[in-house]
């Protein structure tokens, strides 16, 4: 099934304002959409933990085995859609129910080819875009106007579409800033490597660039870059007798005293009396 074939058809559509403690793994026989719009938990899905917190979106493939443990279940608000990626069987109108794992039954299993995209848990936060979309589709189940289970199944798709974004924006950002550090570790030395030399090897803006890196990183292009440096000079210091004009010069800092008032500002002694206390040590 392509990506663009995508008809949802929800079965069970529910706001949740309490959590009941999870004891074993649930399996689910469809599809699962969950919006934590409020509470901070722990989610086990499929072998792996993910950290939810508020605005959290979730999407859960079929047989997927999962549990949440919410640090408080009585302050949770969370929205729930159980579906199909198809309309193929929408003869069965009622929920499937989620089974655990001692209760699971295969043959309960819808079969179809699900979207590549949509054959793995993705767990997104921070995803506001998906919010109303999911809102949605439980006030329309809540009301039942005319044509309410096409205009969810709309909505959803929507809403699924917006989360496969912001799951492939997120990752091409982490693949990006991952490519970043390892640009400076092998740079670090070159005096005139600058936000601005980062960002035109990548081909971005400096603010754009330094942005994606500190949401990342939580630390600034600049900063991080330093820190390297330092990290670097300690090596020298510690495992080389070059002297320290010229450790500054081999990890990239044009002038020698800006080198040693970092150094100070960052470890709080000099360059000479870290290496009096790391020499031989190793770093």
């Amino acid at each position: 099934m392509k990506i663009e074939c995508l008809n949802p058809f929800i079965r069970h559509s529910k706001l949740y304002t309490t959590h009941y403690p999870q004891k074993e793994n649930h399996v689910c026989y469809d599809c699962r959409l969950f919006y934590v719009a409020q509470g901070d938990a722990e989610l086990y899905a499929n072998g792996q933990s993910y950290t939810v917190a508020n605005n959290t979106c979730i999407f859960l493939p079929p047989k997927s085995r999962y549990r949440f443990t919410f640090s408080n279940p009585d302050n949770v608000k969370i929205y729930i859609l159980n579906f199909d990626l198809t309309d193929e069987f929408h003869h069965l109108s009622h929920s499937l129910g989620t089974a655990t794992e001692s209760t699971f039954q295969p043959e309960k299993l819808l079969v179809y080819d699900l979207p590549q995209e949509f054959t793995h848990a993705i767990v997104e936060n921070n995803c506001l875009p998906v919010f109303d979309r999911v809102a949605s589709c439980i006030d329309l189940f809540l009301y039942k106007e005319p044509y309410y289970k096409h205009s969810a199944s709309a909505q959803l798709k929507l809403a699924l579409i917006t989360l496969l974004k912001e799951f492939k924006n997120e990752r091409s950002d982490y693949k990006l800033v991952q490519s970043v550090q390892e640009f400076i570790r092998s740079h670090y030395d070159d005096a005139e490597l600058s936000n601005q030399t980062i960002a035109d090897q990548f081909g971005y803006h400096p603010y754009h660039i330094n942005r994606l890196f500190k949401a990342q990183t939580k630390k600034t292009l600049h900063d991080y870059l330093i820190d390297y440096r330092l990290h670097m000079a300690k090596n020298y210091l510690a495992t080389t007798t070059l002297n320290v004009t010229m450790v500054s010069e081999k990890t990239g800092f044009s002038s020698y005293t800006y080198f040693i008032k970092l150094f100070r500002e960052r470890t709080g002694i000099s360059p000479l009396q870290y290496r009096k206390t790391h020499k031989n040590i190793g770093f």
